[in-house]
């Protein structure tokens, strides 16, 4: 009887011990355009809850072929519904997710007017 109670223990000790597989982050796809010179570029990356780079993501695009980011308005175009986005420009950060996924980068509306991104970062996470 107490051998079935320690080996009953041990079993239930190694099961709780065993780590629980780690879930994998879902891919998001966000696309910066400039509207000035018809630039636009879509890259995807995972959404892991780490600060991206919008130099190292988007530098050998369309956006970035002037050796500078250079971009009018961003948009989410892959995203599950339970992601969520921060894109932090110039002093400026702005949420994005399944419901709100455009961003005027120049924050006037009637105006296309490209923002330097090169210091810009994007995170998101599931």
């Amino acid at each position: 009887m107490k051998s079935t109670i320690v080996a009953s223990l041990l079993l239930a000790a190694t099961a709780v011990a065993v780590p629980l597989e780690a879930r994998a982050a879902p891919d998001v796809r966000f696309a910066l355009s400039n509207d000035q010179s018809g630039a636009y570029a879509g890259v995807t990356f995972p959404a892991d809850g780490t600060d991206k780079s919008i130099r190292t993501l988007f530098g050998s695009t369309s956006v970035g072929s002037s050796g500078h980011i250079l971009a009018s308005s961003g948009q989410l175009t892959q995203v599950t519904g339970g992601t969520s986005c921060v894109l932090k420009y110039n002093g400026v950060s702005t949420m994005l997710n399944a419901d709100r996924t455009y961003v005027d980068l120049d924050g006037n509306p009637a105006k296309a007017t490209p923002v330097n991104l090169d210091t810009a970062t994007i995170n998101c996470h599931a």
